[in-house]
């Protein structure tokens, strides 16, 4: 994986995070990191949703977060919830960071670290990739890009502002899976 690709995903994985007042203190930083992204369309959009951050009060991007990804399954960021449900809970696990290990921006995060095309020895993020011989980025973008383009098929049609960054997310899970990153 390029390192540009690294830096977009980063950078999506921290656009797609709730939003609290260190995102909010952090907009200018951000604003300086997108004018970084040199392909045209996806600099728009996230100017765009930049441009929502900071023109709409804190409270109702939590709000808008919340409605648009915890209370709605359809566009949930959980990748694993589209396949099997509410599989973890159910089980009674629950995760120590607040998160579960296939939150989107989690393994968005985890994509951008992997930019040396070594992934035979990767640590797994648990419930997502098994650790063993021949497992690779291609086989998790495999695995869940239907649901990512789910996720965005479903922010689409509901007109969300964060479909412009999951039509980014689709489209780089799309390439790096057909080029086999």
């Amino acid at each position: 994986m390029t390192n540009e690709k690294g830096y977009l995903l980063k950078l999506l994985s921290i656009l797609l995070q709730y939003p609290d007042d260190e995102c909010i203190l952090s907009l200018e930083e951000l604003q300086e990191a997108v004018a970084q992204i040199p392909q045209v369309e996806q600099r728009e959009r996230c100017v765009n949703f930049l441009d929502y951050l900071g023109n709409t009060p804190l409270i109702s991007l939590q709000e808008e977060y919340t409605s648009t990804f915890d209370l709605n399954p359809s566009t949930c960021l959980n990748l694993t919830y589209h396949k099997w449900g509410d599989l973890y809970h159910q089980a009674g696990y629950e995760s120590s960071t607040g998160e579960l290990p296939d939150y989107l921006p989690l393994v968005l995060e985890y994509l951008s670290l992997n930019r040396n095309g070594d992934h035979s020895s990767h640590v797994a993020l648990a419930g997502l990739i098994r650790q063993k011989e021949g497992t690779s980025i291609t086989s998790l973008l495999g695995q869940y890009c239907e649901e990512v383009e789910t996720i965005s098929s479903g922010l689409q049609e509901a007109g969300s502002v964060y479909a412009g960054l999951l039509a980014i997310v689709t489209d780089l899970f799309i390439e790096m899976k057909s080029m086999g990153v």
